[in-house]
């Protein structure tokens, strides 16, 4: 997450082999509303496909062995579609299902809001071993 970011905690509310849901609510007063874009303020999507990242991320935590989280690496975003904004105040939720194949990790992700859906991502990840892990630290 990053100082910009109006994605403080994700609420985990469901996680399994299947795949994991967060939810989010998109503060009102939050200062990334006033310049995108004056007059009709609308959550930036980037933080729609950080809250399905997360989401993945914190599925990870508990599925894929020996990791923390950060044993998945984001290789691409295969697909990215919105369908409507996300406004001040509105309650998002993230829904990842993982398809595991020989490519990798492969997560589709359904971002709605109580008004329906608003956006259909499909992220593809690779597992970091140990040792990836170890030649990755400084």
């Amino acid at each position: 997450m990053t100082a910009a970011s109006p994605l403080r905690d994700l609420e985990l509310i469901r996680t399994g082999a299947e795949g994991a849901a967060t939810v989010f609510d998109a503060p009102a007063d939050d200062p990334v509303f006033a310049g995108h874009y004056p007059g009709f303020p609308v959550l930036p999507g980037v933080f729609l496909i950080e809250a399905a990242d997360r989401t993945v991320r914190q599925w990870a935590r508990t599925h894929v062995p020996a990791t923390d989280g950060d044993g998945v690496e984001l290789v691409a975003m295969e697909r990215c579609r919105f369908h409507r904004p996300v406004f001040p105040g509105d309650r998002v939720l993230s829904d990842v299902s993982v398809i595991d194949s020989a490519a990798g990790l492969l997560f589709k992700a359904v971002v709605a809001t109580n008004r329906g859906k608003v956006a259909d991502i499909r992220l593809r990840y690779r597992v970091r071993h140990v040792r990836d892990q170890e030649e990755s630290t400084p």
